[in-house]
């Protein structure tokens, strides 16, 4: 039998887990600045590497301009002695070149000397266009990317040295990846001249570029490590954080059960109010039902006196007495039935009301032993250890007092009474070995004041009184055939927790 009013949730929508919702913005969050990070760290790294190739560019056109002079007739005049000393400018393809360019009025190329570096075939690549901006503004550096020497491409806009197609008939091999050389260009005016030389100093960048894809490659694994180290650390804190919501609960659950009588303990700041809160209303909650019984006591106590006179007084044997006397009787049956409903649905309504079953059970079935002594009738009892009964001792009296007293009244000899517990809840079963119930016959037994048999005394509100008030606790009363002939009773009634 499940327990109705822990599921209820009437007027309350769950939409989501704050946790959750915590632990994704946190991690979105930490994605966003982790990757904004990242990406500005490695444009850092970036241009760092490339104002180094800049660097060194620069200097070698400082030993450029150092090594050429001019004639009386303009003509450039080259002291080797004075040219870049770096070796690699010595080895083919090495990766570092020079250059200078005379260059006509339309910065058409004339005349150029380069560094041996370059391959045989190959000469400087400089587009027109760092060119035209050198000249334009003599003495600064114009920086560019071409293509580096001994490399080609097959389609390109920007450079002179296009890969050629393959033979007729032969087979393309496919080309390496191409490798691209930064240079500076910087115009130099020089007396006696009056058009500018252009000079370029070039460096490949290849090395520059595996460092940068070196360095992305550790940055992401060291951001990895440290977003997965910030979501840990994140999990940690919300379940840190949380674990007071937690203990609410737990302690919520502790005075539902009747283990403790409010939110007692220590508290963060921020929950203080909400649990002062709570308290208030447990104790709210029990003033209420404390004056509700109080209510029901004083009006059982309004209505039993009238009630008693007017059925001493009508104690005659003519036919108004005997109405009176009928109708009175009536309304005293009414008014304990519907006082006891009352007094029993203000019971169900405590906080941390339980009830272990084992002595009231007991105790009812050695009374009704003594009671039906002429009769013979013995009750065996069976109790679960841990059959606890969530609701008021008064209320379980009623429910197992009635049953007990049905079964003994219809039974040969013999009543069986096993109250086990569940995952559902506690479930009690009375069986008799008397003439039993048809089925068709038993909804009406249910009913209030049905009497199937009008020659044993009784007011027939003892089943329909238990019907009532377990469905007042939630739980329900079933009749059924008994496996030691009569009628079995099972009642099933929530649990209070452990």
């Amino acid at each position: 039998m499940a327990d109705k009013s822990a599921g209820e949730t009437t007027g309350t929508l769950t939409r989501g887990s704050i946790a959750r919702r915590m632990l994704i913005a946190t991690a979105v969050w930490s994605a966003v600045v982790l990757l904004i990070a990242g990406w500005s760290l490695l444009a850092f790294y970036r241009s760092e590497t490339e104002q180094q190739l800049d660097s060194q560019n620069a200097d070698t056109l400082r030993s450029l301009v150092a090594a050429l002079s001019t004639g009386d007739t303009g003509d450039i005049i080259v002291t080797e002695s004075l040219l870049p000393g770096d070796e690699r400018f010595e080895i083919g393809l090495s990766g570092r070149y020079w250059a200078f360019l005379e260059v006509d009025a339309a910065n058409a190329v004339t005349r150029h000397f380069y560094s041996q570096s370059y391959a045989q075939d190959d000469e400087p690549d400089v587009p027109s266009g760092a060119i035209a901006a050198a000249v334009a503004q003599p003495g600064s550096t114009v920086v560019a990317e071409v293509l580096a020497p001994g490399h080609c491409m097959k389609k390109t806009s920007n450079t002179k040295r296009l890969c050629p197609p393959p033979l007729e008939g032969a087979e393309e091999i496919p080309l390496p990846p191409p490798a691209w050389l930064r240079i500076g260009v910087q115009a130099v005016i020089f007396p006696n001249r009056e058009l500018p030389v252009v000079l370029m100093a070039g460096i490949d960048r290849t090395a520059a570029d595996k460092a940068v894809g070196g360095f992305a490659v550790s940055l992401g694994i060291a951001l990895s490590v440290l977003a997965v180290g910030l979501v840990a650390g994140i999990v940690f804190l919300i379940r840190y954080g949380l674990r007071p919501l937690h203990t609410i609960q737990h302690n919520l659950g502790d005075v539902r059960a009747g283990r403790r009588d409010n939110l007692d303990g220590e508290y963060p700041a921020e929950l203080t109010p909400l649990v002062s809160e709570i308290n208030t209303l447990i104790a709210h909650n029990r003033k209420v039902v404390e004056r509700a019984r109080t209510h029901v006591g004083n009006l059982a106590h309004a209505l039993k006196t009238p009630l008693a006179v007017l059925k001493n007084e009508a104690r005659g044997q003519d036919k108004l007495s005997e109405l009176v006397r009928r109708q009175t009787e009536g309304m005293i049956s009414n008014v304990t039935h519907y006082l006891k409903r009352a007094q029993a649905a203000a019971q169900a309504e405590v906080l941390g009301a339980r009830t272990d079953v084992r002595e009231p059970v007991e105790g009812i079935a050695r009374m009704l032993e003594r009671l039906h002594r002429d009769k013979g009738v013995a009750v065996d009892v069976e109790v679960d250890a841990n059959a606890i009964f969530r609701g008021e001792r008064g209320d379980f009296d009623e429910l197992i007092g009635n049953l007990l007293e049905n079964a003994a009244k219809w039974c040969k000899s013999r009543v069986n009474v096993k109250v086990t517990r569940n995952d559902d809840g506690l479930q009690v079963m009375v069986d008799d070995d008397g003439p039993g119930l048809p089925p068709e016959h038993r909804a009406k037994a249910l009913e209030r004041g049905k009497r199937l048999d009008e020659s044993e005394p009784g007011t027939g509100l003892g089943l329909s009184i238990v019907t009532e008030l377990a469905d007042i606790y939630g739980g329900r009363l079933h009749l059924e055939d008994s496996p030691i002939g009569g009628l079995r009773a099972r009642l099933e009634l929530p649990a209070a927790p452990l």
